[in-house]
């Protein structure tokens, strides 16, 4: 399934087989503000042992969750630590992940005997109405080409994976710019990556 969409007219009712599909199980790709990445339900085990291996990634290397709100990162995690609670608020939506430890909501499954998680609220409209439409987040990771760089032409995605994928959505070609990793487990953050997004806040 390739649905094309364009957030300015609003067209986001094109998602609506997308939301349909990641309920059932579905694995796709989807935009986000700062590259294309392959998402599915955090609750399938079928879908996300089907994103590791599209990925062709060892299945103990953690994946990030992406989130529509920081209601829905505190449901599924023990939240911002507080002396950087409002630094976050300024920050997201944004092209950060921030590494946070995660409480029993998120399934075991996911976890793999990891207690942290990596937590994302783009700034991406397409992104935060499926979210929203899922009240769920989604696992998520990068769609890389085989020479590592970013792979941001959803219909070049769409003709490499083929049927491996149960939808691409095709929301303009994106700039090949990750986001910032930081780890906020502990009281002070550690900048694990340097990607796009200011970093100013937390040095």
């Amino acid at each position: 399934m390739y649905v094309q969409i364009a957030p300015e007219t609003w067209d986001l009712w094109r998602l609506e087989s997308v939301v349909r599909s990641l309920r059932d199980g579905g694995l796709g790709v989807i935009p986000t503000d700062t590259v294309y990445a392959f998402v599915c339900s955090i609750t399938s085990k079928k879908a996300i042992e089907r994103l590791y291996s599209i990925k062709k990634m060892d299945e103990r290397k953690p994946l990030s969750i992406i989130c529509h709100d920081f209601s829905m990162v505190s449901q599924y995690t023990h939240g911002f630590p507080n002396s950087w609670f409002r630094v976050a608020r300024r920050c997201l939506p944004g092209p950060y992940t921030f590494i946070l430890r995660a409480n029993n909501q998120i399934p075991r499954l996911m976890l793999r005997k990891r207690r942290t998680v990596g937590v994302r609220i783009p700034n991406d409209p397409v992104c935060l109405a499926l979210l929203s439409e899922l009240d769920a987040p989604l696992l998520c990771s990068s769609v890389r080409t085989d020479n590592d760089s970013f792979w941001n032409v959803p219909a070049a995605i769409s003709e490499a994976y083929g049927n491996r994928l149960d939808f691409v959505v095709d929301a303009g070609e994106r700039l090949a710019e990750p986001s910032s990793v930081i780890d906020l487990t502990d009281n002070d953050p550690v900048v694990i990556r340097q990607g796009k997004g200011d970093l100013e806040p937390f040095e």
